[in-house]
């Protein structure tokens, strides 16, 4: 009886970081290839980073409004998250990260490794004033009608 091919089966997982805004583009790439040392490490495999660039953070994230937006999509086995994780605390230019599972039995052989991708940079946004936004335009502001008190 011929024996089957057992193909490895693993999970699919993506990783946001956000590096402070003034992290020079070498060192960048310095912490990815940590990042894709470690995975390969554990048994994994990086799919792609995707460099999303600077952006400005909803709130202050370390005492900044803009922060460098990286993903890292990635496959390996569970324990994997919490060795890139621990590995992410220890590096001084990453302020904020989050890990999610994007899929389940994944075939290890089958997913291939993608080229890195750099989105263009995002302009810079303009105050609320410039944009016209709290009404449509040419709309005039409300304001409240005087009631005569009695």
């Amino acid at each position: 009886m011929a024996e089957a091919k057992q193909r490895k089966l693993v999970r699919e997982y993506e990783t946001i970081y956000l590096l402070r805004a003034e992290t020079p583009d070498d060192q960048v790439e310095e912490i990815k290839e940590r990042l894709r040392g470690v995975v390969s490490r554990e048994g994994g495999k990086v799919i792609r980073f995707t460099n999303q660039g600077k952006r400005k953070t909803a709130f202050p994230v370390a005492k900044n409004q803009k922060a460098l937006y990286m993903h890292c999509l990635y496959v390996g086995s569970p324990g994997l998250v919490g060795e890139l994780e621990r590995n992410l605390k220890m590096i001084d230019s990453v302020t904020k990260f989050q890990s999610v599972k994007v899929a389940d039995g994944v075939d290890f052989e089958a997913r291939q490794i993608e080229a890195d991708v750099k989105v263009a940079p995002v302009e810079d946004e303009k105050p609320r004033e410039e944009r016209g936004e709290g009404g449509e335009a040419g709309e005039e502001p409300f304001e409240a009608e005087q009631t005569e008190e009695r």
